[in-house]
């Protein structure tokens, strides 16, 4: 018995189903989930999945929100564990997103979905979105109050930060990038590296580096 047939089987159709669309989405992408096979993995009826989602695409949209719940918790979880300094919780909660974002590849990739952020019909999912670019703007601004971070637009800021963690994670995540790898090297060694030259780059100049 598949995870998501068991959670049915317990009384939580819901989970089963949210389970079963994303174990579609981590073989085939979005494009290729159908309420019809989400409800045979879950164990269901064809009609069953109906009771909580009016249609794929709000069935699709859930998977989302769950996602971008979970990325949340993770990196406020990393962002809270680490040492006082802006700063230091600004990269822990970097380095919770680029393991989320490997960790979770099928979450990664139907998240930031350009078809899904693009449609009027998820005007939720771009509010959801914008949020986050939010907070890691306020992140940024205020690492700039305290002269940690160097001066300059925080949106171009992050949305810079943000294109650099997708391209790496996207190499990995599409199997783009694991052939270039060897001793010594290893997709850690990368991650951090790409973190180093993305937090060492917001750094201030040495004129502006705090006394």
């Amino acid at each position: 018995m598949t995870a998501a047939k068991e959670k049915y089987h317990h009384g939580d159709l819901r989970a089963a189903l949210l389970e079963a669309a994303l174990a579609v989405i981590s073989e085939i992408g979005p494009q290729g989930l159908s309420i019809r096979e989400v409800a045979r993995r879950a164990g269901v009826s064809h009609a069953a999945p109906y009771r909580h989602f009016a249609d794929r695409d709000e069935l699709i949209l859930a998977v989302v929100e769950q996602g971008f719940d979970l990325m949340q918790q993770t990196m406020q979880a990393q962002k809270a564990a680490a040492p006082g300094d802006p700063l230091n919780q600004f990269a822990a909660s970097g380095l919770a997103y680029v393991n989320f974002a490997l960790q979770h590849p099928a979450y990664y990739r139907v998240m930031f979905s350009g078809d899904l952020l693009s449609s009027t019909g998820h005007l939720s999912l771009q509010h959801t979105s914008r949020e986050a670019l939010q907070e890691m703007v306020a992140n940024i601004a205020e690492c700039q109050r305290l002269g940690v971070v160097r001066s300059g637009d925080p949106v171009m800021q992050a949305l810079a930060i943000l294109s650099t963690i997708h391209g790496f994670v996207s190499l990995v995540n599409d199997n783009r990038i694991g052939h270039l790898l060897g001793n010594p090297y290893s997709l850690e060694n990368v991650r951090d590296a790409v973190l180093v030259s993305i937090f060492e780059g917001l750094g201030p100049p040495p004129s502006q580096a705090p006394p």
